[in-house]
């Protein structure tokens, strides 16, 4: 008997906080809210970075380490031709060594002029008996001696010819100075005395872009770039040019980052420009747009609608005058829209603006009516 009445006095309990609660939701104010319907259509998932253009070719003009700076003949920007006069070095040094050379020659061809003349006197007094062998022996070592000296003087000479002519630094290409890497009075370090990085870079007096090919180097973010391949197509945006596009393809992914001050963990990525090349110059700045996937008539909806539980994707989504809760699931991430890979209909009704004041089964005034 007890027990039977225990379990009446439950069962009025419940019945009662039922009738409560649903007294309480009949009393409770809507929420007024706001409704979207899920939209059809092309979504992209793209990587985008920022950039410069650049040249495809840079040259180093570089001297010989050691070499001093006489006088430079350009600046950096700007634009020089092929053979154009740069800068030219210190031959000072030279002139002497050839000055010395050529008088050591002068000697040594006086000197066989003389040897030969004595060879040829022994050799006709030993044809009559007047000389000894060896007389005539010992001679013609010596000529063979002063033509092996005029011989190394006169290589000798070439050489520092061939030297002073390289004093006179010239452009290799039509380009622009992007870097000016020398002084007038300076002396290019000698690659012994500095490791190996430094030294290639003080042994180049300028660095020069060739300007008959450009390309585009963007600036990838260390959370995208595994995401990027070689060969991959994209899209450039240059700020000189905001009503035209180009396309490009991804020739180059950096192995390594690029420093930034700011800290962040960047790399380059370099891209061809298919077409409208020469349109580019430059230092022109502007946006590479990479598309990692597309999926045409995708259920979307914005990513501000979309909330967080826990690690589960929900919405709110109207029904019969209340807020219902729905797990969903999301596909790919597009610069407006997220594509919903399921717990959606076309059809669906999905709360947006006071989403975050709600709760499963909460009553709902639709301000904005169907859209």
């Amino acid at each position: 008997m007890k027990r039977t009445l225990k379990t009446s006095l439950t069962a009025a309990a419940l019945v009662a906080v039922a009738v409560g609660a649903y007294a309480y939701l009949s009393r409770e104010e809507p929420e007024k809210v706001t409704v979207v319907k899920p939209s059809r259509l092309t979504i992209e998932e793209a990587v985008t970075a920022t950039g410069t253009v650049q040249a495809s070719r840079t040259v180093r003009v570089t001297v010989e380490p050691g070499a001093r700076i006489a006088s430079l003949h350009f600046r950096e920007q700007e634009y020089v031709r092929k053979g154009q006069l740069l800068a030219k070095l210190d031959e000072t040094e030279l002139v002497a060594q050839l000055d010395q050379i050529r008088a050591n020659l002068e000697l040594a061809e006086t000197n066989l002029s003389s040897a030969e003349v004595s060879l040829q006197r022994l050799r006709r007094l030993y044809e009559k008996g007047f000389a000894a062998r060896q007389e005539v022996e010992n001679t013609e070592r010596q000529v063979d001696l002063y033509r092996a000296q005029i011989a190394d003087r006169k290589a000798a000479i070439a050489q520092v010819e061939a030297r002073r002519a390289r004093t006179t630094i010239v452009s290799p290409i039509n380009g622009l100075v992007t870097r000016k890497l020398a002084e007038v009075g300076g002396i290019v370090t000698d690659s012994d005395t500095r490791p190996a990085q430094a030294a290639a870079q003080t042994t180049a007096i300028a660095e020069l872009a060739d300007l008959g090919s450009t390309e585009f180097h963007a600036d990838v973010d260390q959370a995208d770039v595994a995401r990027l391949r070689l060969g991959q197509a994209a899209t450039l945006q240059i700020d000189a040019f905001p009503q035209r596009s180009f396309p490009a393809t991804t020739r180059e992914v950096a192995v390594a980052s690029t420093p930034d001050p700011a800290g962040r963990v960047r790399y380059v990525v370099k891209l061809t420009v298919a077409s409208a090349e020469k349109l580019l110059k430059v230092g022109m700045t502007g946006n590479a747009k990479f598309v990692i996937a597309r999926k045409a008539q995708a259920l979307a909806l914005p990513p501000s609608i979309i909330l967080q539980q826990g690690d589960q994707e929900i919405v709110y989504v109207l029904k019969d005058g209340r807020a219902s809760l729905r797990r969903i699931e999301t596909g790919l991430q597009g610069e407006a829209m997220v594509e919903i890979v399921s717990g959606l209909k076309p059809e669906d009704l999905v709360i947006d603006q006071g989403r975050t004041k709600l709760r499963d089964g909460r009553r709902v005034e639709v301000a904005n009516g169907k859209r």
